[in-house]
């Protein structure tokens, strides 16, 4: 079958792997859809040491049930699903209480070794298979794995309901956590951004407040939209220094950051405001079995808008091309999804 393989730094080759089969419990899917994520991105560039060499990348996809292994019958060939990315053991210490994202023994699908979706064919547990109903196009379905951390993320803010939210960074997951801080119902909702072209899109999706920080002075225009006082919840979906910092300036005294945002493995902060101002900070990994199930009917059900993210869809063999523009020269583009027609 074709794949995409990566092999090194900024190394992708279109090339013939064996096709997988299915082991007993699990499907055989053909790719319909698979988003090429930031991460994806980070790991093309060989800068977060989390996609080894060689391997497939591709985890936010979806798929067509085509056969089925040995005690699968759950969906029938043809049923279309989208995939919960990693395979947990399901006795762990932690999938025993439910954070089966956490799992000790966990496979995730395109991520370190482990072959992922930028190919014709993948393997997964029916377990990891969720229905798509009819009127979700393949495109949108692939971003319910993304649209999934920016809702576990939301959820460490707590209730929103009447209060001043941040949020750092529009591409793909800081708009999907747009998306979900607008139905817990906030006062008012602030993004900040580089990009004119987001933020404008932030505005068609539902920000309050939008501020490019290299055309206005960020700290005043805080002060100005929450009466002196900072936000509530600063939700920075970047993960790099410069928008960390931004992102715990703009809170209140007892104020709530959530972090995202995971590019950098180091970064410096000011740990006497966290103290002083009695600050909280969560950091937020991937997203529960559960949420990701919800976050699934969220979709079909129409209750969360997802398609204006989508820049562009491409075909297999075009992906090494876009992984070369995603990492240097983006333009407006905010989220690629390869098809598989």
């Amino acid at each position: 079958m074709k794949a995409i393989m990566y092999e090194g730094p900024e190394q992708l080759k279109r090339m013939e792997i064996p096709e997988p089969e299915p082991k007993a419990g699990e499907v055989k899917l053909k790719i319909r859809a698979c988003g090429i994520c930031g991460s994806d991105v980070h790991g093309y560039l060989g800068s977060t040491g989390r996609r080894i060499p060689p391997m497939v990348m591709g985890h936010e996809f979806c798929g067509e049930v085509v056969k089925q292994g040995a005690g699968a019958f759950q969906f029938h060939v043809g049923s279309r699903v989208s995939v919960y990315p990693v395979d947990f053991c399901g006795t762990c210490e932690m999938c025993q209480r439910g954070d089966v994202h956490l799992c000790l023994n966990k496979k995730a699908y395109g991520v370190l070794d482990v072959n992922g979706a930028f190919a014709e064919y993948i393997c997964v547990p029916e377990k990891c298979c969720f229905p798509i109903a009819d009127g979700v196009s393949d495109a949108v379905a692939s971003l319910m794995e993304p649209l999934a951390v920016a809702y576990r993320g939301v959820s460490h803010a707590g209730d929103l309901t009447g209060k001043t939210v941040l949020l750092v960074g529009t591409g793909t997951i800081g708009l999907l956590a747009l998306a979900c801080v607008k139905k817990e119902k906030p006062q008012k909702i602030i993004v900040s951004d580089l990009s004119d072209h987001r933020l404008e899109l932030a505005k068609k999706m539902g920000a309050d407040v939008v501020i490019n920080p290299e055309k206005e002075n960020f700290k005043e225009r805080i002060l100005e939209e929450s009466n002196k006082m900072g936000v509530d919840v600063a939700i920075e979906a970047v993960g790099v220094e410069a928008t960390v910092q931004q992102a715990m300036s703009a809170l209140r005294f007892g104020g709530t950051a959530v972090w995202i945002g995971n590019n950098k493995p180091f970064i410096s902060i000011n740990m006497q405001e966290i103290v002083t101002r009695e600050l909280s900070v969560h950091g937020s990994f991937l997203y529960g079995y559960e949420e990701f199930k919800e976050v699934v009917q969220s979709i079909n059900d129409g209750t969360i808008e997802v398609a204006p993210l989508i820049s562009k869809t491409i075909q297999l063999d075009e992906a090494p091309e876009y992984f070369e523009i995603l990492a240097h020269r983006p333009g407006n583009l905010i989220k690629v999804v390869v098809v598989n027609s």
